[in-house]
């Protein structure tokens, strides 16, 4: 039996949804959802924290019998990402658990490729983004790696000539922009899944993807699709504070 606790703080923009469970992993039952919170709207990870405490405690366990952390690792909201795998770093510091982390897509992906599309078809992960754009991240056939990038959406060629099947949290706003959701001609190769984001298991099931080598290494580390926005002052970093003689 594994015992896992799951964090999912990358959903960004006013619809963002904050995901965190306990879920239990066997080889009789699969997975088994114990307890689970959705925290709506901005800022849902930081309670990650108090919410771990609360169904950990619900759930009878401990954390020292916590096995596995999988946590979400991008792409999506800034604040969210650095919250939840923070936390779930922490979480393997201090107990010696073990710590894996999965995009959005590579947690979609199987049930992504089960849909029922025509062959050949592209599979796109769209997560919201601010500025008028959306994160892409492409699903590839087998269990490879997908390249994720930003996408303006209002670049109807920014996706690329279809048969596509767009899923994730800016499906819509990315199927919209393309012409599908108006009048007019607009692309006729896109598909527009039902799937938003990914459950409890789905997230669980590709960490252990990763832990099995079925998945590429990935580092748990937040996954950035923007460079950085910080800059140094320009006159330079103030200096080390002197020790008191």
């Amino acid at each position: 039996m594994m015992r896992v606790l799951v964090l999912d703080g990358a959903s960004a923009g006013a619809q963002a949804r904050a995901l965190i469970a306990c879920v239990e992993v066997t080889p009789a039952a699969g997975c088994r959802v114990e307890q689970v919170r959705e925290v709506e709207g901005r800022g849902g990870s930081e309670a990650f924290p108090l919410l771990a405490r609360e169904l950990i405690a619900a759930c009878g366990w401990s954390v020292t019998t916590l096995d596995m952390v999988a946590v979400v690792v991008g792409p999506g909201s800034f604040t969210g990402l650095r919250a939840s795998v923070a936390f779930a770093q922490g979480l393997s510091l201090g107990l010696g658990c073990e710590v894996i982390g999965v995009t959005t897509g590579e947690a979609m992906a199987d049930a992504l490729r089960a849909q029922a599309v025509p062959p050949g078809t592209r599979i796109l992960c769209c997560s919201v983004a601010r500025r008028g754009r959306a994160f892409v991240e492409s699903i590839p056939a087998g269990t490879g790696r997908g390249d994720i990038r930003a996408v303006m959406l209002d670049d109807p060629d920014a996706i690329p000539p279809g048969p596509v099947l767009l899923a994730g949290n800016a499906a819509r706003q990315v199927f919209d922009a393309c012409g599908q959701g108006h009048d007019g001609p607009g692309r006729d190769d896109m598909i527009l899944s039902a799937l938003t984001g990914p459950d409890a298991c789905q997230i669980v099931h590709a960490a252990l993807q990763r832990r099995e080598g079925e998945l590429p290494p990935r580092d748990v580390q937040p996954l950035y699709v923007d460079p950085p926005e910080a800059r140094l002052p320009a006159a330079g970093l103030r200096p080390p504070p002197r020790r008191a003689e």
